[in-house]
Protein backbone atom coordinates (compact mmCIF):
# COMPACT_ATOMS: atom_id res chain seq x y z
CA UNK A 1 0.00 0.00 0.00
CA UNK A 2 1.25 3.48 -0.79
CA UNK A 3 2.48 5.66 2.07
CA UNK A 4 -0.42 7.29 3.90
CA UNK A 5 -0.61 11.10 3.53
CA UNK A 6 0.69 13.16 6.45
CA UNK A 7 -0.04 16.55 7.95
CA UNK A 8 3.03 17.83 6.10
CA UNK A 9 1.53 16.63 2.79
CA UNK A 10 -1.65 18.59 3.50
CA UNK A 11 0.45 21.64 4.40
CA UNK A 12 2.37 21.37 1.15
CA UNK A 13 -0.77 20.88 -0.95
CA UNK A 14 -2.63 23.79 0.66
CA UNK A 15 0.35 26.14 0.81
CA UNK A 16 -0.35 26.83 4.51
CA UNK A 17 1.76 26.19 7.59
CA UNK A 18 1.51 22.94 9.53
CA UNK A 19 0.26 24.96 12.50
CA UNK A 20 -2.60 26.43 10.44
CA UNK A 21 -3.43 23.08 8.88
CA UNK A 22 -3.53 21.42 12.30
CA UNK A 23 -5.86 24.07 13.73
CA UNK A 24 -8.09 23.98 10.67
CA UNK A 25 -8.48 20.19 10.84
CA UNK A 26 -9.27 20.32 14.57
CA UNK A 27 -11.84 23.08 13.98
CA UNK A 28 -9.92 25.42 16.28
CA UNK A 29 -10.18 29.22 16.34
CA UNK A 30 -7.80 31.54 14.53
CA UNK A 31 -8.27 30.13 11.02
CA UNK A 32 -10.15 32.08 8.36
CA UNK A 33 -13.07 30.38 6.56
CA UNK A 34 -11.15 30.55 3.27
CA UNK A 35 -8.06 28.88 4.78
CA UNK A 36 -10.16 26.23 6.51
CA UNK A 37 -11.91 25.43 3.24
CA UNK A 38 -8.57 25.21 1.44
CA UNK A 39 -7.20 22.81 4.06
CA UNK A 40 -10.29 20.58 4.03
CA UNK A 41 -10.20 20.42 0.24
CA UNK A 42 -6.54 19.41 0.24
CA UNK A 43 -7.11 16.81 2.96
CA UNK A 44 -10.00 15.27 1.09
CA UNK A 45 -8.12 15.10 -2.21
CA UNK A 46 -5.15 13.44 -0.49
CA UNK A 47 -7.33 11.05 1.52
CA UNK A 48 -5.84 12.39 4.73
CA UNK A 49 -7.27 11.43 8.14
CA UNK A 50 -5.92 13.23 11.27
CA UNK A 51 -3.07 11.47 13.01
CA UNK A 52 -5.17 10.84 16.10
CA UNK A 53 -7.01 8.28 13.99
CA UNK A 54 -3.81 6.46 13.17
CA UNK A 55 -2.80 6.48 16.83
CA UNK A 56 -6.13 5.02 17.84
CA UNK A 57 -6.12 2.46 15.05
CA UNK A 58 -2.83 1.06 16.35
CA UNK A 59 -4.58 0.40 19.68
CA UNK A 60 -7.67 -0.97 17.95
CA UNK A 61 -9.20 -3.98 19.69
CA UNK A 62 -11.35 -4.54 16.58
CA UNK A 63 -14.44 -5.04 18.71
CA UNK A 64 -16.95 -2.66 17.10
CA UNK A 65 -18.46 -2.88 13.62
CA UNK A 66 -20.45 -0.12 11.91
CA UNK A 67 -23.56 -0.75 9.82
CA UNK A 68 -24.25 2.08 7.38
CA UNK A 69 -27.95 2.33 6.59
CA UNK A 70 -30.07 4.71 4.56
CA UNK A 71 -33.37 5.51 6.32
CA UNK A 72 -33.95 3.02 9.12
CA UNK A 73 -37.73 3.49 8.80
CA UNK A 74 -37.50 0.46 6.51
CA UNK A 75 -38.28 -2.66 8.57
CA UNK A 76 -35.73 -4.53 6.43
CA UNK A 77 -32.98 -3.03 8.59
CA UNK A 78 -34.46 -4.28 11.88
CA UNK A 79 -34.22 -7.93 10.90
CA UNK A 80 -30.87 -7.28 9.20
CA UNK A 81 -29.44 -5.90 12.45
CA UNK A 82 -30.83 -8.87 14.36
CA UNK A 83 -28.83 -11.24 12.17
CA UNK A 84 -25.70 -9.10 12.33
CA UNK A 85 -25.76 -8.66 16.11
CA UNK A 86 -26.51 -12.33 16.78
CA UNK A 87 -23.55 -13.40 14.63
CA UNK A 88 -21.08 -10.81 15.96
CA UNK A 89 -21.90 -11.67 19.57
CA UNK A 90 -20.21 -15.06 19.15
CA UNK A 91 -16.87 -13.30 18.46
CA UNK A 92 -17.28 -10.77 21.28
CA UNK A 93 -18.06 -7.92 18.89
CA UNK A 94 -20.97 -5.56 18.56
CA UNK A 95 -22.49 -3.35 15.87
CA UNK A 96 -23.50 0.30 15.81
CA UNK A 97 -25.79 1.90 13.22
CA UNK A 98 -24.81 4.94 11.18
CA UNK A 99 -27.87 6.16 9.26
CA UNK A 100 -26.84 8.53 6.46
CA UNK A 101 -30.34 9.11 5.09
CA UNK A 102 -32.54 9.55 8.16
CA UNK A 103 -35.19 11.58 6.32
CA UNK A 104 -35.16 9.24 3.33
CA UNK A 105 -32.68 11.16 1.17
CA UNK A 106 -28.92 10.95 0.93
CA UNK A 107 -26.25 13.62 0.56
CA UNK A 108 -22.56 13.23 -0.25
CA UNK A 109 -21.72 15.45 2.74
CA UNK A 110 -23.47 13.09 5.18
CA UNK A 111 -21.73 10.10 3.68
CA UNK A 112 -18.29 11.74 3.77
CA UNK A 113 -18.71 12.87 7.38
CA UNK A 114 -19.87 9.41 8.44
CA UNK A 115 -16.94 7.61 6.84
CA UNK A 116 -14.46 10.09 8.35
CA UNK A 117 -16.01 9.56 11.78
CA UNK A 118 -15.89 5.76 11.45
CA UNK A 119 -12.19 5.88 10.60
CA UNK A 120 -11.43 8.21 13.49
CA UNK A 121 -13.45 6.12 15.96
CA UNK A 122 -11.48 2.95 15.18
CA UNK A 123 -14.30 0.88 13.71
CA UNK A 124 -13.16 -2.69 13.02
CA UNK A 125 -15.20 -3.02 9.84
CA UNK A 126 -18.16 -1.69 7.90
CA UNK A 127 -21.31 -3.30 6.56
CA UNK A 128 -22.99 -0.92 4.12
CA UNK A 129 -26.55 -1.22 2.84
CA UNK A 130 -25.99 1.15 -0.08
CA UNK A 131 -23.13 1.84 -2.50
CA UNK A 132 -20.54 4.25 -1.16
CA UNK A 133 -18.73 6.75 -3.34
CA UNK A 134 -15.51 5.45 -4.93
CA UNK A 135 -13.60 8.00 -2.82
CA UNK A 136 -14.98 6.67 0.47
CA UNK A 137 -14.55 3.06 -0.61
CA UNK A 138 -10.88 3.74 -1.33
CA UNK A 139 -10.47 5.69 1.91
CA UNK A 140 -11.67 2.73 3.99
CA UNK A 141 -9.32 0.46 2.04
CA UNK A 142 -6.38 2.84 2.65
CA UNK A 143 -6.97 2.48 6.38
CA UNK A 144 -7.32 -1.32 6.20
CA UNK A 145 -10.97 -1.23 7.27
CA UNK A 146 -12.80 -4.19 5.70
CA UNK A 147 -16.08 -3.49 3.92
CA UNK A 148 -19.03 -5.77 3.12
CA UNK A 149 -22.04 -4.60 1.12
CA UNK A 150 -25.52 -5.97 1.74
CA UNK A 151 -28.44 -5.56 -0.64
CA UNK A 152 -26.21 -3.35 -2.80
CA UNK A 153 -23.19 -3.53 -5.08
CA UNK A 154 -19.94 -1.53 -4.93
CA UNK A 155 -19.74 1.12 -7.63
CA UNK A 156 -16.19 0.53 -8.82
CA UNK A 157 -14.70 -2.52 -7.12
CA UNK A 158 -15.91 -6.02 -7.88
CA UNK A 159 -13.56 -7.56 -5.30
CA UNK A 160 -15.37 -6.18 -2.27
CA UNK A 161 -17.61 -8.75 -0.54
CA UNK A 162 -21.37 -8.43 -0.86
CA UNK A 163 -24.55 -10.31 0.02
CA UNK A 164 -27.31 -9.52 -2.43
CA UNK A 165 -30.69 -10.87 -3.49
CA UNK A 166 -31.52 -12.12 -6.96
CA UNK A 167 -33.92 -9.23 -7.40
CA UNK A 168 -34.48 -9.81 -11.11
CA UNK A 169 -35.84 -13.32 -10.57
CA UNK A 170 -37.80 -12.14 -7.52
CA UNK A 171 -39.48 -9.40 -9.56
CA UNK A 172 -40.28 -11.84 -12.34
CA UNK A 173 -42.05 -13.98 -9.74
CA UNK A 174 -44.08 -10.97 -8.56
CA UNK A 175 -45.12 -10.18 -12.11
CA UNK A 176 -46.03 -13.77 -12.89
CA UNK A 177 -48.30 -13.88 -9.86
CA UNK A 178 -50.10 -10.69 -10.88
CA UNK A 179 -50.56 -12.17 -14.35
CA UNK A 180 -52.14 -15.29 -12.84
CA UNK A 181 -54.89 -13.04 -11.48
CA UNK A 182 -55.41 -11.56 -14.95
CA UNK A 183 -54.25 -8.07 -13.93
CA UNK A 184 -52.93 -6.14 -16.92
CA UNK A 185 -52.59 -2.61 -15.45
CA UNK A 186 -49.60 -2.41 -13.09
CA UNK A 187 -47.97 0.48 -11.23
CA UNK A 188 -44.53 0.07 -9.66
CA UNK A 189 -44.00 2.65 -6.87
CA UNK A 190 -40.28 2.67 -6.24
CA UNK A 191 -37.47 4.53 -4.47
CA UNK A 192 -34.51 6.32 -6.16
CA UNK A 193 -31.73 4.40 -7.91
CA UNK A 194 -29.26 5.41 -5.17
CA UNK A 195 -30.41 2.18 -3.56
CA UNK A 196 -29.00 -0.22 -6.12
CA UNK A 197 -31.71 -2.86 -5.60
CA UNK A 198 -33.96 -0.50 -7.58
CA UNK A 199 -32.26 -1.38 -10.87
CA UNK A 200 -32.75 -5.16 -10.83
CA UNK A 201 -36.20 -4.94 -9.28
CA UNK A 202 -37.35 -2.57 -11.99
CA UNK A 203 -35.70 -4.63 -14.72
CA UNK A 204 -37.52 -7.75 -13.52
CA UNK A 205 -40.88 -5.99 -13.32
CA UNK A 206 -40.43 -4.52 -16.79
CA UNK A 207 -39.56 -7.91 -18.25
CA UNK A 208 -42.51 -9.55 -16.48
CA UNK A 209 -44.87 -6.90 -17.85
CA UNK A 210 -43.49 -7.44 -21.34
CA UNK A 211 -43.89 -11.22 -21.16
CA UNK A 212 -47.42 -11.08 -19.77
CA UNK A 213 -48.69 -8.19 -21.88
CA UNK A 214 -49.31 -5.85 -18.95
CA UNK A 215 -49.29 -2.04 -19.14
CA UNK A 216 -46.69 -0.82 -16.64
CA UNK A 217 -46.20 2.59 -15.01
CA UNK A 218 -42.98 3.29 -13.08
CA UNK A 219 -43.47 5.94 -10.40
CA UNK A 220 -40.42 7.14 -8.44
CA UNK A 221 -40.69 8.57 -4.92
CA UNK A 222 -38.23 9.66 -2.27
CA UNK A 223 -37.55 6.78 0.11
CA UNK A 224 -40.03 7.56 2.90
CA UNK A 225 -43.73 6.86 3.43
CA UNK A 226 -44.86 10.50 3.36
CA UNK A 227 -43.22 11.02 -0.02
CA UNK A 228 -44.70 7.77 -1.30
CA UNK A 229 -48.16 8.93 -0.21
CA UNK A 230 -47.76 12.34 -1.88
CA UNK A 231 -46.23 10.95 -5.08
CA UNK A 232 -48.93 8.35 -5.57
CA UNK A 233 -51.70 10.83 -4.68
CA UNK A 234 -50.45 13.33 -7.26
CA UNK A 235 -50.26 10.61 -9.91
CA UNK A 236 -53.80 9.40 -9.24
CA UNK A 237 -55.17 12.94 -9.23
CA UNK A 238 -53.63 13.59 -12.63
CA UNK A 239 -55.39 10.49 -13.95
CA UNK A 240 -58.79 11.31 -12.52
CA UNK A 241 -58.33 9.47 -9.22
CA UNK A 242 -58.78 5.93 -10.55
CA UNK A 243 -56.05 3.57 -9.28
CA UNK A 244 -54.39 0.91 -11.44
CA UNK A 245 -55.55 -2.67 -10.98
CA UNK A 246 -52.32 -3.63 -9.22
CA UNK A 247 -49.69 -1.70 -7.28
CA UNK A 248 -46.23 -3.09 -6.57
CA UNK A 249 -44.66 -1.28 -3.60
CA UNK A 250 -40.87 -1.27 -3.84
CA UNK A 251 -40.18 -1.52 -0.09
CA UNK A 252 -41.72 -0.94 3.35
CA UNK A 253 -41.95 2.90 3.14
CA UNK A 254 -43.55 2.63 -0.32
CA UNK A 255 -46.06 0.07 1.01
CA UNK A 256 -46.88 2.18 4.06
CA UNK A 257 -47.53 5.30 1.97
CA UNK A 258 -49.67 3.33 -0.50
CA UNK A 259 -51.83 1.67 2.15
CA UNK A 260 -52.26 4.96 4.00
CA UNK A 261 -53.42 6.74 0.84
CA UNK A 262 -55.88 4.02 -0.15
CA UNK A 263 -57.28 3.94 3.39
CA UNK A 264 -57.81 7.71 3.33
CA UNK A 265 -59.55 7.55 -0.05
CA UNK A 266 -61.70 4.52 0.64
CA UNK A 267 -59.99 2.40 -2.02
CA UNK A 268 -60.60 -1.26 -1.19
CA UNK A 269 -57.74 -3.75 -1.23
CA UNK A 270 -57.82 -6.09 -3.12
CA UNK A 271 -61.32 -5.44 -4.54
CA UNK A 272 -60.40 -2.14 -6.20
CA UNK A 273 -56.63 -2.53 -6.35
CA UNK A 274 -54.31 -5.42 -5.59
CA UNK A 275 -51.05 -4.79 -3.72
CA UNK A 276 -47.79 -6.72 -3.52
CA UNK A 277 -44.87 -5.27 -1.55
CA UNK A 278 -41.19 -5.99 -1.26
CA UNK A 279 -39.72 -6.96 2.12
CA UNK A 280 -41.52 -8.92 4.81
CA UNK A 281 -42.21 -7.26 8.18
CA UNK A 282 -43.54 -8.54 11.47
CA UNK A 283 -47.16 -7.42 11.20
CA UNK A 284 -47.70 -7.86 7.45
CA UNK A 285 -49.91 -10.88 8.17
CA UNK A 286 -52.00 -8.86 10.67
CA UNK A 287 -53.13 -6.18 8.22
CA UNK A 288 -56.62 -6.21 6.75
CA UNK A 289 -56.23 -7.75 4.27
CA UNK A 290 -52.92 -9.50 5.08
CA UNK A 291 -50.18 -8.22 2.80
CA UNK A 292 -48.60 -10.35 0.07
CA UNK A 293 -44.84 -9.70 0.17
CA UNK A 294 -41.58 -10.63 -1.50
CA UNK A 295 -39.44 -11.82 1.42
CA UNK A 296 -35.65 -11.40 1.14
CA UNK A 297 -35.07 -12.75 4.69
CA UNK A 298 -32.87 -9.85 5.71
CA UNK A 299 -31.98 -11.55 9.01
CA UNK A 300 -30.26 -14.34 7.06
CA UNK A 301 -28.52 -11.76 4.88
CA UNK A 302 -27.26 -10.08 8.06
CA UNK A 303 -25.89 -13.40 9.31
CA UNK A 304 -24.01 -14.04 6.05
CA UNK A 305 -22.56 -10.51 5.99
CA UNK A 306 -21.45 -10.67 9.62
CA UNK A 307 -19.84 -14.09 9.14
CA UNK A 308 -17.84 -12.77 6.20
CA UNK A 309 -16.74 -9.65 8.04
CA UNK A 310 -15.84 -11.64 11.17
CA UNK A 311 -13.54 -13.94 9.20
CA UNK A 312 -11.79 -10.98 7.55
CA UNK A 313 -11.28 -9.16 10.87
CA UNK A 314 -9.98 -12.32 12.57
CA UNK A 315 -7.46 -12.74 9.76
CA UNK A 316 -6.37 -9.12 10.25
CA UNK A 317 -5.80 -9.74 13.96
CA UNK A 318 -3.64 -12.76 13.12
CA UNK A 319 -1.66 -10.73 10.58
CA UNK A 320 -0.94 -8.06 13.20
CA UNK A 321 0.27 -10.72 15.64
CA UNK A 322 2.74 -11.90 13.00
CA UNK A 323 3.85 -8.32 12.42
CA UNK A 324 2.32 -8.21 8.94
CA UNK A 325 0.23 -5.46 7.35
CA UNK A 326 -3.44 -6.10 8.26
CA UNK A 327 -4.76 -5.59 4.73
CA UNK A 328 -8.27 -7.11 4.41
CA UNK A 329 -8.15 -10.37 2.47
CA UNK A 330 -11.18 -10.77 0.20
CA UNK A 331 -12.09 -14.02 -1.54
CA UNK A 332 -14.25 -14.69 -4.62
CA UNK A 333 -16.71 -16.66 -2.49
CA UNK A 334 -17.29 -13.55 -0.36
CA UNK A 335 -19.66 -12.29 -3.10
CA UNK A 336 -22.91 -14.11 -2.40
CA UNK A 337 -26.40 -13.98 -3.92
CA UNK A 338 -29.49 -15.37 -2.22
CA UNK A 339 -33.02 -16.03 -3.45
CA UNK A 340 -36.28 -14.49 -2.20
CA UNK A 341 -39.67 -16.08 -1.51
CA UNK A 342 -43.09 -14.76 -2.44
CA UNK A 343 -45.34 -14.98 0.62
CA UNK A 344 -48.88 -15.07 -0.72
CA UNK A 345 -51.60 -13.58 1.46
CA UNK A 346 -54.81 -11.76 0.49
CA UNK A 347 -53.82 -8.25 -0.61
CA UNK A 348 -53.03 -9.57 -4.10
CA UNK A 349 -56.52 -11.06 -4.53
CA UNK A 350 -55.78 -14.60 -3.42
Amino acid sequence: MAKKPTLRDVSRASGLSIYTVSRALSNADGVSPASRELVLKAARELGYVPNRAAQELRKNTRSSVAVITASTSNYYYIDLMKGIQRTLRASGRTAVVADIAVEGYHTAEHEDATVQHLIQSRTAGVISTLPLSPHNTRLLADWDIPLVFVDSQPLDNTRIPSVTTDNFSASMRVGAHLAEHGYTDWLFLVYPALWSTRLERERGIREAARRHGAALTILESENDSASAYATLAAHLDQGGGTPPRAVIAGNNPMAHGTLHLFSDRGVRVPHDVAIIAYDEFAWASLLDPPLTVLNEDSEHIGVLAARTLTRIIDEQVEAERRGDQPTPAYRPEDRQEVSADLIIRRSCGC
